[in-house]
């Protein structure tokens, strides 16, 4: 069964906290989870729905006209490789594009890491077209190296 996608509602909230409490080896940082929470609301946000319960969410940041951000993205571990993340990417992207967007840029843990959860995040987002643009250890700091990953929309 496919995900809807709808918009991001404050009746999520509990169950979009939920998925990332159940997601520690990608979203261990309290203060980062409490970020992400608080933006599902500030920034555009949209849930993947089955059976009307969330099992996934992604949030849109705008950087400038043609410039748009992935700034969260999860899906709950039992629906992970079910097609959400596709569906919850590819809704993202017509957004970016509707709003004359150019460019769809995520970052994520580096590959000079060798987390293996990780690897898999950057396995999915090179399989959804994005392209490698850099990785730098002055963005989230030499312990979590950043890796900028860019698509065209």
């Amino acid at each position: 069964m496919t995900a809807r996608i709808v918009s991001f509602e404050s009746s999520h909230f509990a169950e979009c906290e939920r998925i990332l409490a159940a997601l520690p080896d990608w979203f261990g940082i309290p203060e980062s989870n409490e970020d992400y929470l608080r933006n599902l609301t500030a920034l555009p946000s949209w849930v993947a729905l089955r059976n009307e319960s969330v099992v996934g969410a992604i949030t849109l940041e705008t950087h400038s006209p043609r410039s748009h951000e992935v700034y969260f993205m999860a899906v709950a571990p039992s629906d992970h490789r079910q097609g959400v993340g596709s569906a919850l990417l590819g809704h993202l992207e017509s957004e970016a594009r509707s709003q004359g967007g150019g460019w769809l840029h995520v970052k994520t843990l580096g590959p000079s890491n060798p987390d293996p959860y990780y690897a898999r995040t950057r396995a999915f987002y090179l399989a959804q077209g994005f392209e490698p643009l850099f990785e730098s250890p002055s963005i989230w700091g030499p312990e979590n190296p950043t890796l900028v990953l860019l698509k065209r929309v």
